[in-house]
């Protein structure tokens, strides 16, 4: 079964150049390519180069060679199991470097309704709203969800490291 990914998404200020044209992407960064700042900037991916994304998702994702230095999309997905793949590549992207620009309530939902991860956020009313600004920075509603969540994870961290004699309390 094929499905039919749509043809409009989220056009992130830093998506990087390489990236088929579509919803899934990495972002990057535009780094001088040497000292002297009059020379031109290269573009430069904000993935760390770990292998978890390619490893998640090998068909979508550029492969390892001794000239790649970048994470990105060759192709987007065009099965239902190639998009589960892709958002298991976002989920274990360490550096929130790869992101769903989409509008598909069903693939937001999958990646946790998470700024650090989608463009666009689905609010208690049911309407996307986009958490991007026009700097590639996250929009200030959303920078508070995703601080929300970091909070509540390291407090949920902390109640299970908890000393041994803790637990009798």
């Amino acid at each position: 079964m094929v499905i039919k990914m749509e043809t409009t998404h989220f056009r992130h200020p830093l998506r990087f150049p390489k990236n088929a044209d579509g919803p899934f992407y990495t972002t990057g960064h535009l780094s001088s390519t040497a000292d002297d700042p009059s020379l031109p900037t290269a573009w430069c991916g904000n993935c760390l180069w770990c292998g978890a994304p390619e490893a998640e998702a090998p068909n979508l994702f550029a492969p390892f060679d001794d000239n790649y230095t970048d994470t990105y999309f060759v192709r987007q997905p065009s099965t239902p199991d190639e998009t589960e793949q892709a958002i298991m590549a976002a989920r274990v992207c360490c550096v929130s470097a790869v992101r769903y620009g989409g509008r598909d309530r069903d693939v937001i939902a999958k990646l946790g309704n998470n700024p650090e991860m989608c463009d666009y956020f689905l609010t208690e009313s049911g309407e996307l709203e986009c958490t991007v600004g026009e700097n590639g920075e996250l929009l200030p509603f959303a920078q508070a969800i995703v601080d929300a969540r970091r909070v509540e994870l390291q407090r949920q961290l902390k109640k299970q490291h908890k000393k041994w004699w803790q637990f009798w309390r």
